[in-house]
């Protein structure tokens, strides 16, 4: 993907070169009536552009950003508009629970190459945004507002606790090894546990993801070395006592987290076991938990105007701490492209907003909804609420993570037919 940049109000279009950008040369040759705004950029094909571009163009300061690319079916990149197809159908959603209209993302999938076509699409689109109120962009400061927490779920009571204890005297007496909250001098911590007079420290505890820790020991553990310092000494103490079986004593999002990483091969799935802590009312309560056959997930709030106030208000309170990245466990990558300069698309630095957004459609396919992300943030953003949009958007293509099905926007996946998506869809003018 070429480097580009753009002008404040500006059109970004991303055109195919097999298709698209032969309709815009033609468009320019013939001198046909276009948008004087139009920042055409062309990709070797539009399955290429991922969510990152389009976030990046629309909190840089773009109008819209417009997607270009051959027929469904009809692609010389071995379908690739297909997973471009189920991306941008996501970032939609996304895009519209944080207050950006989602019209604003033209996507379509036609030959476009002729030059009449391309240009009435192009000026439709112009004519689109006109009539759409400004966007929203969140203040780059950091607002000084206090911020209250909010609580991560009451401890729990004596009788969860033996009960929690009794199940694990089982499994230690059988040679097993417990991982689970420990309670010390200095509060309540992970601990491993491997003899039964230890047990009386283990609590079921308040609500502390566990995933990400159960993660890093079975990640150590197909390594064979311990590679960074987080949990360091617990994760040494487990490494040393690699032939022992582990079972993680832990809630159903943190075993939901361990199958999605099982998923990612980030450590095969049967080097664990999972004892399960039930939550009570109260603590999914607490927790926003959208577990269990009574919940749903939630429905957003508010007209579009409102969110975007919401995010407004949310963004700027933002400082990227990045605690939220660090505290996710389904973010594995070695290394964040949102930390590289160079590999930001369109050259832009990522605002708040872009980051978040850019973040919650690459854990789009791997987020649990766990929450340890909005848990872990300091100034108390709403995070679950960007997960949440994705996780909708998702189920309407019948996925959802942690289930060990396989996901609509992994390249690997291909449709057998080409009859869920029309021949030529675009957004233009709906919602």
């Amino acid at each position: 993907m070429m480097q580009a940049s753009f002008n404040k109000g500006s059109i970004c279009v991303f055109a195919c070169r097999w298709c698209s950008l032969l309709g815009a040369e033609r468009a320019g040759r013939d001198r046909l009536e276009l948008p004087a705004n139009i920042r055409l950029i062309p990709v070797s094909c539009a399955g290429s552009v991922s969510a990152d571009h389009v976030v990046q163009a629309l909190t840089g300061g773009a109008a819209g950003v417009a997607v270009l690319g051959c027929h469904i079916g009809g692609c010389r990149h071995n379908d690739a508009n297909r997973d471009a197809h189920a991306r941008l159908e996501v970032l939609g959603s996304l895009l519209d629970a944080a207050g950006i209209d989602r019209r604003r993302l033209l996507v379509s999938w036609g030959t476009a190459h002729e030059a009449e076509q391309y240009a009435r699409l192009m000026r439709d689109f112009a004519a689109l945004l006109g009539s759409l109120p400004p966007p929203a962009v969140p203040s780059a400061a950091c607002s000084d507002t206090p911020v209250k927490k909010a609580p991560c779920g009451p401890c729990s009571e004596k009788a969860e606790d033996d009960a929690l204890r009794a199940s694990a005297a089982d499994i230690v007496r059988k040679g097993g090894m417990v991982l689970g909250l420990r309670r010390t001098d200095m509060g309540i911590q992970p601990g491993l546990f491997r003899r039964e007079e230890e047990l009386e420290a283990l609590v079921a505890g308040p609500r502390i993801p566990m995933a990400k820790c159960a993660g890093l020991l079975l990640k150590d553990r197909t390594l064979g070395s311990v590679q960074g310092m987080e949990f360091r000494a617990l994760r040494e103490e487990a490494l040393a006592l690699a032939e022992v079986p582990l079972t993680a004593a832990c809630r159903e999002c943190d075993a939901a987290a361990l199958r999605q990483l099982a998923d990612l091969h980030q450590f095969p799935a049967e080097l664990i076991s999972v004892l399960p802590v039930p939550c009570s009312m109260e603590q999914k309560d607490a927790c926003g938990c959208v577990r269990g056959e009574e919940r749903d997930l939630p429905a957003e709030t508010g007209d579009l105007e409102q969110r975007a106030e919401l995010w407004k208000d949310a963004f700027s309170r933002c400082v990227q701490c990045h605690w939220c990245r660090e505290a996710c466990p389904v973010c594995v990558c070695p290394s964040c492209s949102l930390d590289n300069a160079e590999l930001t698309p369109l050259g832009a630095q990522s605002t708040p907003m872009g980051y978040h957004l850019a973040r919650a459609m690459h854990v789009a396919d791997s987020c649990v909804l766990c929450g340890a992300c909005e848990q872990a943030c300091p100034r108390n953003l709403p995070l679950l609420k960007l997960h949440a949009a994705a996780a909708r958007a998702l189920r309407e293509q019948r996925y959802a993570a942690g289930t060990n099905s396989i996901s609509p926007l992994l390249a690997e996946r291909r449709r057998a037919s080409s009859a869920a998506v029309p021949q030529w869809k675009h957004n233009l003018g709906g919602k």
